[in-house]
């Protein structure tokens, strides 16, 4: 029920609550710190993106799209001329493509099964990339908390 601000504030309070009963347990290097705090973040409002008109809807939108767009750039195997176009193609596509998908708002994003799918991805890349699941659970605590603020509690 809440808007970006409201979930990004109560993302970081539960955080805060849960670091706090397990201040004894946790130390944290700094990188597992800042990639923490941003997975709490981006949980904390990725539940929205089922929604056109939210922040992280559009931001992922811009991202996805400019990101299809320099991996065609940097990859194909072609003329830079043509990598160059090529890659204006592939952000048009992209963009629009993702603008058509039609997700029912508080839908599949605001359940459980969206919350383990996600954060056990974050899991499985964070302890690849820094040897801690530390990021992953961060994001699903920041997801929860998103679910907790909407009171959606949904399985599926």
């Amino acid at each position: 029920m809440g808007d970006f601000r409201e979930h990004v504030l109560f993302g970081f309070l539960a955080a805060a609550i849960v670091s706090y009963f397990l201040k004894d347990m946790l130390v944290l290097t700094p990188v597992e710190t800042m990639v923490s705090s941003i997975a709490i973040v981006v949980g904390s409002v990725l539940p929205d993106i089922d929604h056109k008109n939210a922040y992280v809807h559009r931001a992922a939108k811009a991202f996805f799209s400019i990101g299809l767009a320099i991996l065609g750039v940097v990859y194909l195997p072609l003329p830079l001329h043509h990598r160059f176009a090529i890659a204006a193609a592939i952000f048009l596509l992209s963009y629009v493509g993702f603008s058509s998908i039609k997700m029912k708002h508080r839908g599949f994003t605001h359940s459980f099964t969206f919350l383990a799918l996600v954060s056990s991805g974050v899991v499985v890349g964070s302890v690849y990339s820094f040897a801690s699941p530390l990021p992953g659970v961060a994001m699903a605590l920041g997801i929860f908390s998103h679910l907790t603020l909407d009171q959606e509690f949904k399985i599926t």
